[in-house]
């Protein structure tokens, strides 16, 4: 598995430490899991840490210190026939390898993960209804896609589509996630293969909506292949926009319904998301326009 450095990096230690830790618990036979840790070849002290301390993990230098391009450096140089791809402040469960490898087993091309908040913390939630909780399988347990913090390969499968190289932050996975899709590849949910998110507080949370936005028009720019159904109306400028908008809030409605227990709701619980979410996508909406109207505004200001 590769595991990147990217927040290891850029802020407050958020817990490489205790995902290399859980890894060491798998009950997945530890023979055979090989660790990448991609670190930026700049930053020399963490490689000497990691080297000191952890003398069975591999250590991917990457040139590219970025998101993506540290999960690409790592990918590059695993060996193994599964190829899994952790944050370096996503936790995983004890028995998360061998949940990944019963699906390939099994037949799937790619393995999406479930991600999630600890519970407890304020606002969890809330935040893992529209963080994460948008990641479903449906009756055959196919997934609409995956979270690049938390998703496993067939080595052939992301060795021959790799994550855009254009793309810094986070919309490189849905959108990787959709051509696979549209080319046959079978996705499959499996929600044992759990992983516990670090939280940064609210104000990081609700940035993660504006990226979404500011994602929305992005993407569509990059998705020359037309697999995305944002793509379409994005074209169609703001007013486009605003169908996106709505169409989350249908999908979020049914979401709270159909998928609650999934994501731990009760039923008294779903007036809060049914009317929360049209605030949370009117974030987003307001990102995407603001993208449109000025395409390197967030770019600029988030280096995305």
């Amino acid at each position: 598995m590769v595991i990147e450095t990217v927040n290891e990096e850029t802020g407050p230690r958020t817990g490489l430490r205790d995902v290399l830790a859980a890894l060491a618990e798998q009950t997945y036979p530890q023979d055979r899991l090989e660790i990448l840790v991609a670190v930026s070849r700049e930053n020399r002290a963490l490689r000497d840490e990691l080297r000191a301390e952890y003398p069975g993990v591999r250590i991917a230098e990457a040139e590219r210190a970025t998101y993506f391009g540290m999960k690409s450096a790592g990918i590059d140089r695993a060996t193994g026939d599964i190829i899994a791809v952790l944050d370096s402040d996503t936790v995983p469960v004890p028995g998360w390898a061998e949940k990944i490898a019963s699906c390939i087993q099994a037949g799937a091309d790619v393995v999406a993960g479930k991600t999630r908040y600890a519970p407890g913390r304020s606002f969890s939630r809330t935040f893992n209804f529209f963080n994460f909780g948008y990641i479903q399988g449906d009756m055959e347990g196919r997934a609409n896609g995956f979270l690049p913090n938390n998703v496993a390969f067939r080595r052939d499968v992301i060795l021959e589509h790799p994550f855009d190289p254009q793309v810094v932050r986070s919309g490189a996975g849905h959108l990787l996630g959709h051509q696979l899709a549209a080319l046959g590849y079978r996705l499959v949910y499996e929600p044992g293969a759990r992983v516990t998110h670090n939280m940064y507080g609210v104000g990081e949370e609700l940035r993660m909506r504006v990226k979404s936005g500011y994602d929305c028009v992005y993407l569509s720019s990059l998705d020359t292949e037309r697999v995305l159904s944002e793509t379409a109306y994005v074209e169609r400028g703001g007013f486009g926009l605003s169908i996106v908008c709505a169409r989350r809030i249908v999908f979020d409605m049914r979401t709270a319904f159909q998928n609650r227990s999934d994501l731990d709701i009760s039923l008294l619980q779903i007036p809060y998301f049914l009317l929360i979410s049209p605030l949370i996508r009117g974030i987003e909406l307001v990102a995407g326009l603001i993208t449109l109207a000025k395409p390197e505004y967030f770019k600029k200001k988030y280096d995305w």
